[in-house]
């Protein structure tokens, strides 16, 4: 049975150049790192990641603006992760059989995407149609493109995460952005600072790692702090600290006694100092990271 999807493709940009730069095994953890990513701006934005296609992913939407705001979460947070996305969207009917999906409109929306430029979003008429007027906004009319088993051309548009005269101010160094839905309640935010730089987690990007391994979403500089020493994880509306060290984490609310993790794992909440590997008394240490934990 036919019934109408958004649906939508999006694959990174220059993958094989990714390979050829950095090596295999950093471009592998950097790629599903960025998968993990996307995936969670689809299931948040009530969208399904049908399935996975080499670099890239297709997903369904049942809303034209779910899929838009998704589409824009993903642009959006890709730079932070030193890659670029294409991504084509399409609304029309499929056939969901053996979970996936089947229909002309998967066929147009991957042509979308293989036209799409690095860092682009396209979608057809018939997607930007179906959105409201406030999404509609964001879209800007393209040119007609010829698609195999289409008599005729279709027109094309840009979907652009800011409109003129939004506010676009976004602090450079803070990691995991995202864009909220307007008139949500907010996102519960962890900012973790190190060295002057910000780091931060939320529902869109629940888990970062930490250690001395380069490859540790943070990098603590210090000989007491273990390669792979921590994780913080977003779980049930709370960030949730866990030490995997040899010697141990430490964190520390305000001025109360810090409270020492061995294996073990704590709540953060509030703001305050922590200690990888041993217990933090200021923030500028070199094992010392400070966090705070707030609505944005």
């Amino acid at each position: 049975m036919e019934k109408p999807l958004a649906i939508l493709f999006v694959d990174i940009a220059d993958s094989t150049q990714l390979y050829e730069q950095i090596g295999n095994m950093r471009a592998s953890a950097l790629t599903r790192k960025m998968l993990f990513h996307l995936r969670l701006a689809i299931e948040v934005n009530g969208g399904t990641v049908i399935k996975t296609l080499g670099d890239g992913l297709l997903a369904a939407f049942p809303t034209a603006d779910d899929a838009a705001w998704a589409s824009m979460s993903m642009i959006d947070s890709a730079p932070l992760f030193g890659l670029r996305l294409r991504v084509g969207i399409h609304y029309g009917a499929v056939v969901e059989r053996a979970e996936d999906l089947y229909g002309d409109a998967c066929n147009v929306a991957a042509r979308v995407e293989h036209i799409a430029k690095p860092g682009e979003i396209l979608a057809t008429d018939a997607f930007v149609q179906q959105l409201t007027p406030r999404m509609q906004a964001r879209s800007k009319p393209l040119s007609n493109v010829s698609v195999r088993g289409k008599s005729a051309p279709i027109r094309i548009h840009e979907l652009r995460p800011t409109i003129p005269g939004e506010d676009t101010t976004v602090d450079s160094t803070t990691l995991g952005i995202s864009l909220p839905k307007p008139g949500g309640e907010g996102m519960l935010v962890l900012r973790i600072t190190y060295r002057g730089h910000t780091y931060t987690a939320n529902r869109l990007y629940p888990r970062l790692t930490v250690g001395r391994e380069e490859s540790s979403d943070v990098r603590i500089l210090s000989r007491q702090t273990s390669r792979q020493h921590a994780v913080i994880d977003f779980s049930r509306e709370s960030f949730i600290l866990t030490d995997h060290s040899t010697n141990g984490s430490f964190v520390r609310n305000g001025n109360a006694h810090a409270v020492a993790l061995r294996r073990d794992s704590t709540k953060l909440s509030g703001s305050g100092l922590i200690g990888f590997g041993a217990e933090p008394f200021e923030a500028d240490q070199d094992h010392v990271a400070s966090f705070t934990c707030d609505m944005a």
